[in-house]
């Protein structure tokens, strides 16, 4: 079966500190030329739901080149090394999850929105 459209993608962000540990990667999915597609920062192996963490990406092109992504807006994803920290610990027992947010979050003039918004994804 023939798919013009833009073919599934990785766009990866690495963190600011250059640790290859906490680099972001975010998966697009197969799209139609002439869509945006749509999805959910990733953080850990939890998807936050909070509609101000989502990347964008347009699927341009044509049917006779097929489609070709454009550059994707991932700003929102662009989280901060405490941030991509904090959603590591999804992958934790949620004692240890919790003791180590705890630990995490103790300085509160760290934590930005989108370190509380991670924290409660990893909670959930």
């Amino acid at each position: 079966k023939r798919f013009d459209g833009c073919r599934s993608n990785t766009t990866d962000i690495p963190s600011h500190s250059g640790n290859p540990n906490l680099t972001i990667s975010i998966e697009w999915p197969e799209t139609n030329i002439g869509e945006r597609a749509t999805v959910n920062c990733p953080c850990g192996n939890v998807t936050s739901d909070e509609g101000s963490l989502i990347a964008t990406r347009y699927c341009g092109g044509d049917f006779t080149n097929g489609g070709q992504w454009e550059n994707p807006n991932a700003v929102a994803c662009n989280f901060s090394d405490l941030a991509r920290e904090i959603c590591q610990l999804a992958e934790l027992a949620t004692e240890a999850r919790v003791q180590q947010l705890d630990v995490y979050t103790e300085n509160s003039e760290n934590l930005g929105s989108t370190e509380v918004i991670v924290s409660v994804a990893v909670l959930l």
